[in-house]
């Protein structure tokens, strides 16, 4: 891993050394598996697959897929989250190469602004991003695609998209 990997992974990092919570009492380790059965967390796939499963050919992986679903709301919100998922999933396809990067960066960029026309706030939409980003670079083969991606972007000029960047 190169310095440039280890600077963009640290935020990852952070996230990861995080424990919560402003309480002294020491608290029972508790496993992501137990997360996941409580509901504290979603069951995300773990497999070498980039991509993931995709069992209904949407783009989508079908974890996020049930992630988004779950979450429920207005049809228009779930529409703009799964552009997300199909934008970020692009991004680890990328390979490192600068023109699917680019390609996929502008779908990126074009679901951000899709999820934030469609949140209530500006919170709930960066929460929403943030939450896609982390559920889509959940294991260390995506996460290391997650920079490449980001490295074949190096000096790439992005521009904002015309309107509300939704697709439909």
């Amino acid at each position: 891993m190169t310095p440039r990997h280890l600077g963009i992974l640290a935020p990852f990092l952070l996230l990861l050394a995080a424990c919560g919570g402003q309480d002294s009492a020491p608290r029972q380790p508790r496993s992501i598996a137990d997360l996941e059965r409580q509901g504290e967390l979603p069951v995300l796939d773990r497999s070498e697959d980039l991509g993931g499963p995709d069992a209904d050919g949407n783009g989508v992986r079908d974890d996020i897929d049930a992630w988004i679903a779950r979450r429920g709301g207005a049809a228009a919100r779930q529409d703009a989250l799964r552009q997300l998922a199909r934008s970020f999933r692009d991004a680890l396809l990328s390979r490192g190469d600068s023109v699917a990067a680019q390609e996929a960066a502008w779908r990126t960029s074009r679901a951000v602004a899709c999820v934030m026309a469609r949140s209530a706030s500006g919170a709930e939409g960066a929460d929403a991003v943030a939450d896609m980003r982390k559920m889509s670079a959940n294991t260390q083969a995506r996460v290391l695609a997650y920079l490449d991606y980001s490295a074949a972007l190096d000096g790439a000029i992005l521009s904002l998209p015309v309107g509300d960047g939704c697709d439909e």
